[in-house]
């Protein structure tokens, strides 16, 4: 059916009603880019093969709906479509749009309680984190999962102003293809010559010739070349900047994973937004899992690390589903559900928090030092400092495979291979003698000089397994491997990595070139965690200046990126300084 919005435009939308007549039922909604397909009244999803099957059981509406502009929904689609808190009359936005498409539900739908729920994840997640911002009375109960929110600072395809070109240049170059009609047709992508993405990205060169690549007809991807700085444009997209209009009666469960590459940053963001400018119900769950592994059959492990139970499984019975049935049914209680469900790796627990980050958060230094070394004191070196090379034309790979689309076990995956590179700095402590909790976020505080006027900045905050450790029933090792085996003894699991661009260190608006061999601060936030380093293991810190091809390289000179040319990256001596005057340290939030 066809739903209509103020401005007489109309967006496809799919109901699939119960057969149950003798009462009434609540309506779930998914309002997506990514198709509501299949189309046709005879065409059913494969709801029985995710966990959606649990509300077909408790006699939802399902209702899905393309977003203005995509597949079969008339209109204009436009990317991270800004919230116009002034809009009138027949101004439209995502928010509006909802609006909308609730208003005729509840007065065309047989049946229904005229209680609703909106749900997404990933860029579903932001049309959800909109549709907590229509405030229709009807809507009880919203979950962005994953939420796209701030493209620039940490989402999909920046972080910290460095451009994740794996994430888009393969995503945009079928999705950002125009569509002058409504069609139930997508666009195929980019055919990649070779199937080594590392190859690609490196004989690619520059961000000029993957735009060639690339073509002219995509305007979004033209949008990111246009605006290589925080601007008003980004801001004007960014929900969190708007997050004082969600609706006071919305009930709101944001729900993210800690080992998402995709939208981790945006999960986390989005939950302190609604906390310091809303007034709405509003909680947090975060799950040891890649983007969207919660809405899977299986949640126990990722990639190597094990994580004790099916937490994917656990938290759709537990948290989600009782979440909705209590707003939009009146049934259950969670009443006594914590602000914060927080699943700690490491210790393997599932954690509740009435704040996150806890009360009992502290942060805590720990200092590089020399030897290699991670101190919880202060350095008293006069002139300390490690240094390394880095080599565009080397960029330190973000995994050790070789593969061609970026993968979703990176970002717990085994470091030793990166503390072999001579163009990558590695720091460690000593045996820890009793358990330590980490909760929220994580803070980089370097003191660098670089020889050029320009460079990234990578820091990995990384758990070192004991050397005799093993998963119980295995013998040191993990499944999911080609060979069903890997060696887990003095593993090196990635908890968190972050880059940040060096230009940036002092505004995200305004960038400006470092000196040569002056020592200047870089300091940046890495995504929460919620990790435990238990007794006897280590904690390792790794800095680098590429990730490549995950991110873009820094031709290491101060030049716009997005239109730099081969002549000119250069390398760069880039110098951590460790000394008592220039005190590198990373800042852990410690539980006491």
């Amino acid at each position: 059916m066809h739903v209509p919005m103020r401005d007489g435009i109309k967006l496809f939308t799919s109901v699939y009603m119960p057969n149950d007549a003798t009462e009434k039922h609540p309506i779930l909604m998914l309002r997506t880019p990514y198709s509501c397909a299949p189309y046709g009244e005879d065409k059913w999803p494969s709801f029985w093969n995710g966990h959606i099957r649990y509300y077909l059981r408790e006699g939802y509406i399902l209702v899905m709906q393309d977003v203005r502009g995509r597949w079969m929904s008339e209109g204009i689609f436009e990317d991270v479509r800004p919230f116009n808190p002034t809009k009138k009359g027949t101004e439209t936005d995502e928010a509006s749009d909802t609006y909308d498409a609730i208003e005729w539900l509840i007065k065309n739908l047989p049946n229904n309680n005229q209680r609703v729920g909106i749900m997404g994840i990933s860029y579903p997640g932001f049309y959800a984190t909109m549709a907590a911002m229509s405030k229709h009375p009807a809507l009880k109960a919203v979950s962005p999962q994953a939420p796209v929110t701030d493209w620039f600072m940490g989402d999909d395809f920046h972080h910290n102003g460095a451009f994740f070109q794996m994430d888009a240049f393969p995503f945009y170059s079928s999705f950002g293809k125009p569509r002058p009609n409504p069609t139930t047709i997508g666009s195929p992508g980019f055919q990649f010559p070779v199937k080594d993405s590392y190859k690609f990205y490196l004989e690619t060169g520059t961000l000029k010739n993957l735009a060639a690549l690339m073509g002219d007809s995509i305007a979004f991807w033209k949008d990111l070349y246009a605006h290589p700085n925080l601007d008003e444009w980004w801001k004007a997209r960014n929900p969190i900047n708007f997050a004082s209009n969600v609706g006071d009666k919305t009930a709101t469960m944001i729900v993210g994973g800690l080992f998402d590459a995709e939208d981790c940053f945006g999960a986390w963001r989005m939950y302190e937004a609604f906390e310091k400018k809303g007034k709405n119900d509003n909680k947090i769950v975060m799950g040891p899992w890649y983007h969207g592994q919660w809405s899977s059959r299986d949640g126990s492990q990722l990639g190597n690390i094990r994580f004790g139970s099916n937490t994917a499984e656990w938290y759709q019975n537990n948290i989600e589903l009782p979440f909705f049935n209590y707003h939009l049914k009146g049934k259950g209680d969670i009443t006594k559900q914590a602000e914060a469900t927080i699943f700690f790796t490491g210790e393997n627990n599932w954690q509740q928090f009435q704040q996150w980050p806890p009360a009992n958060k502290q942060d805590v230094s720990i200092y590089l030092a020399d030897g290699n070394e991670l101190s919880w004191t202060k350095p008293n070196s006069k002139e300390a400092f490690s240094e390394y090379i880095s080599d565009p034309a080397h960029p330190v790979p973000y995994t050790e495979d070789v593969h061609l689309d970026r993968t979703t076990t990176y970002m717990t995956d085994d470091q030793r291979f990166a503390s072999r590179r001579p163009d990558v700095l590695t720091f460690q402590s000593a045996v820890l003698t009793e358990d330590m909790s980490l909760g929220g976020t994580v803070i980089a505080d370097l003191l660098t000089s670089i020889s050029t006027t320009d460079a990234d900045f990578v820091v990995k905050l990384i758990d070192v397994f004991p050397d005799t450790f093993n998963y119980a029933g295995t013998t040191q090792l993990a499944a999911r491997t080609p060979t069903g085996s890997y060696p887990m003894n003095a593993y090196q699991m990635l908890v968190r990595g972050e880059v940040m661009r060096g230009k940036f260190r002092n505004s995200f608006e305004t960038p400006a070139p470092f000196k040569p061999n002056k020592v200047e601060a870089v300091k940046f936030e890495l995504p929460d965690v919620a990790h435990t380093f238990q007794k006897g293991h280590r904690v390792m810190i790794q800095i680098q200046s590429s990730w490549f091809p995950l991110v873009d390289r820094n031709p290491q000179k101060f030049v716009n990126i997005y239109e730099a040319v081969a002549s000119d990256f250069q390398k760069s001596t880039i110098k951590i300084f460790h000394s008592a005057s220039n005190s590198s340290r990373i800042i852990l939030p410690v539980l006491k």
